[in-house]
């Protein structure tokens, strides 16, 4: 048996440091989600005297990017095609959201045909901006769903020179020669731009591609479906459509 001192020696020759205490990083908060709002049920009036009617949500966010929903053909659609979920997705990001009634759908006056042929459906847009500007929203986006197009292109075309708010980007949900019943798609200004399409209605959104000022977004959809019918079909176009605007304001209208 080994002496006592020797022992002791031992033990203290064999001790290794203790190891220093773990200490794990407290996270910071996640941001407390935005509720989407309920909408406000507004009135506008264009420049030649029609009175739209719009649904408007707020998300709070001050000075915060904010959209124009243009509806498919009207009469036979209005502003409630745009699914609810979807614009949940906008306002939870931060984003206002108007849903207006093109003239001569829904609850709005006017002739229908009047929103797609003609100089008139650029004045239901400048009515849905106006709004925006008076209510001090941020960077503008316009989605237009078939012949919706027709009037987001009508007005982007047109409101740069008339001192109007312009898009910053836009979307098209399926568009078609429709689309170009005023104005070629090349007048378009080099704006971010996503399309989404079906397979079959593939031909005029890949036509586009030529025009592409390099942040342009081409999504096709197997099996997809025209329009805002699309949501009903591959409900993954939410996300994509999100992605995409995202994108936009993330990089070029970061706080």
């Amino acid at each position: 048996m080994k002496p006592m001192h020797l022992l002791i020696v031992s033990l203290f020759a064999c001790k290794t440091p203790a190891p220093k205490p773990v200490t794990t990083p407290t996270p910071s908060p996640a941001p407390a989600p935005i509720t989407p709002p309920d909408a406000e049920v507004i009135e506008l009036l264009t420049r030649d005297d029609v009175t739209l009617e719009a649904d408007w949500y707020d998300s709070g966010v001050a000075g915060g990017p904010a959209f124009v929903l243009l509806h498919m053909i009207p009469p036979t659609y209005d502003r409630t095609s745009w699914p609810a979920a979807f614009i949940d997705r906008l306002i939870e990001q931060g984003w206002s959201v108007l849903v207006l009634d093109r003239r001569g759908a829904g609850a709005s006056e006017g002739l229908a045909i009047e929103a797609y042929e003609g100089p008139d459906g650029k004045l239901d847009v400048e009515a849905a901006t106006r709004f925006l500007q008076d209510r001090a929203a941020g960077p503008l986006a316009i989605i237009g769903a078939s012949n919706g197009t027709t009037s987001m292109l009508d007005y982007t075309v047109w409101a740069g020179g008339e001192g109007l708010p312009a898009p910053v980007a836009v979307g098209l949900m399926t568009g078609g020669t429709y689309t170009e019943n005023q104005n070629s798609f090349s007048s378009l200004p080099p704006i971010p731009a996503v399309f989404t399409y079906s397979t079959a209605e593939r031909a005029w959104s890949e036509d586009q591609r030529p025009l592409d000022p390099g942040s342009w977004s081409f999504l096709e959809y197997e099996g997809g479906a025209h329009g805002t019918q699309m949501f009903d079909v591959k409900p993954k176009v939410k996300g994509d459509l999100v992605d995409f605007f995202a994108s936009v304001f993330r990089v070029d209208f970061a706080p």
